[in-house]
């Protein structure tokens, strides 16, 4: 949950020392920042306040005297977040995922945590949008970023995916895989790096309502400082270098997968992959797509009807 408050800069005094005992290091851009219980507070040079956390509300309405709420532009599907001023410069975790629009293949998401100090060695890298990198150039990047950055990958295969499905769906799937992944990285952190954390960019895959109400139904949710925004890679190099790792993860899921039958699975979703499909059970039996693909796309039934079954 993150609220922001539109405040005339000449009351952040009456903020900042209501807020005395819980002053944090300040982020770029910044008057002050402090956190109390769940809820972070950052109050930026612009004149907003941005409360986030579980009781970000209710913190905010502390203050809904001095100002008024500024509008969210996450609310819409085709709205982004908007960040905060020199969000690209701050030591965050950056999270994607690698799989979701593919018939064949695991379903990945990566966490990497993106100190300031390494962000111009992952540049000169030629770290970016894994969308714009050859499948070659991933696999060169990947290993290279793994020796640099502290990172976790989880990789869903077809099977527990397939499972998954029939007592959530895909987004709760994903909301539970993201936050799984981004705890197991934390847990990797020392105190140090954990004290220079800035935030969560999370690549957005749907509103962050809605994650954040999938998210109740985690045993253990992570909610601090959490960003949403599409096309992360854009915002943050950490997203690139998720979204990197995760890319090469998948591309070696197709194969692995694909071992016991002596192919390489496809990537996509579209008519040739209802094709290969077809040929694929025809040759070792309807089982076969349960353990290399996701059965809920319309695929499995038009690879079915193309193989006469």
């Amino acid at each position: 949950m993150s609220v922001t408050l539109k405040i005339n800069p000449k009351n952040f005094k009456q903020l900042k020392n209501h807020y005395s005992n819980n002053l944090v290091n300040p982020v770029p851009y910044s008057e002050f920042r402090a956190k109390v219980g769940n809820v972070t507070i950052t109050a930026y040079t612009s004149g907003k306040v941005l409360f986030q956390g579980n009781g970000a509300e209710d913190e905010s309405a502390k203050w809904s005297n001095l100002g008024s709420k500024a509008p969210s532009k996450s609310k819409t599907k085709e709205s982004k977040q908007e960040l905060p001023q020199g969000f690209a410069n701050w030591t965050i975790i950056g999270n994607d995922e690698v799989g979701n629009g593919s018939y064949f293949g695991a379903l990945t998401v990566v966490s990497c945590y993106l100190p300031k100090d390494k962000q111009a060695l992952i540049k000169e890298l030629g770290v970016k949008d894994s969308k714009e990198l050859s499948d070659p150039q991933i696999r060169e990047l990947a290993w290279q970023i793994k020796e640099i950055i502290p990172y976790h990958l989880t990789v869903c295969n077809p099977i527990d995916y397939n499972r998954g499905v029939g007592k959530l769906n895909a987004n709760g799937i994903k909301v539970s895989l993201h936050n799984f992944t981004i705890q197991k990285l934390v847990q990797k952190l020392t105190k140090e790096q954990l004290n220079n954390l800035e935030g969560v960019l999370i690549d957005q895959f749907i509103p962050e309502a809605n994650y954040l109400k999938y998210l109740k139904n985690e045993a253990s949710p992570y909610t601090e400082n959490l960003y949403f925004v599409k096309k992360g890679e854009s915002h943050h190099l950490a997203v690139a270098c998720a979204s990197i790792i995760a890319r090469d993860a998948f591309l070696e899921s197709l194969e692995t997968l694909g071992e016991p039958y002596d192919v390489t699975l496809p990537s996509g979703a579209g008519v040739n992959i209802d094709q290969f499909a077809a040929r694929l059970i025809k040759k070792n039996g309807i089982a076969v797509l349960d353990k290399t693909a996701k059965t809920h796309f319309k695929n499995t039934q038009k690879a079915i009807k193309i193989a006469k079954l």
